[in-house]
């Protein structure tokens, strides 16, 4: 969101069409839910969930990003659910209606060729990447 890429902001909203014919659309239901109602929310419903950060993502910006923003929660509650309430507003006057996301993906999207799921390559990154840790032992 702060360097507006718009290709990617398009995707991040609460429901996404299905973007090429055979995949699932895609819903986020508890989209309007901060990190911590989503604790309280599985813990409640007593779903397991990583607390931690993911150790791969060290030095990633995103984390950075994540701290300022909680720091600002601190300094002005509420401002990250404006902030994200504003984005979601925004996308929403901004998306033409002729214009769907599945329109703009239905050439570049295919399923992977060793689990199905939705990739631009001919195998997606996570079973790369699960190719390469087999490999590897």
């Amino acid at each position: 969101m702060l360097n507006w890429q718009q290709e990617y902001l398009d995707k991040q909203g609460p429901s996404l069409p299905a973007s090429v014919e055979g995949f699932a659309k895609k819903v986020k239901p508890l989209y309007r839910l901060s990190e911590r109602e989503m604790a309280a929310y599985a813990v409640l419903n007593r779903i397991d969930y990583i607390v931690e950060e993911c150790p791969m993502s060290k030095g990633a910006k995103m984390l950075l990003y994540k701290e300022v923003l909680n720091r600002l929660e601190i300094e002005s509650p509420g401002t990250k659910q404006r902030f994200y309430w504003g984005f979601l507003e925004q996308q929403a006057r901004t998306t033409p209606a002729s214009t769907s996301m599945a329109e703009k993906d239905q050439a570049v999207l295919h399923p992977c060729t060793t689990c199905g799921q939705p990739t631009t390559a001919e195998v997606c990154g996570y079973c790369k990447m699960m190719a390469r840790a087999t490999a590897k032992r």
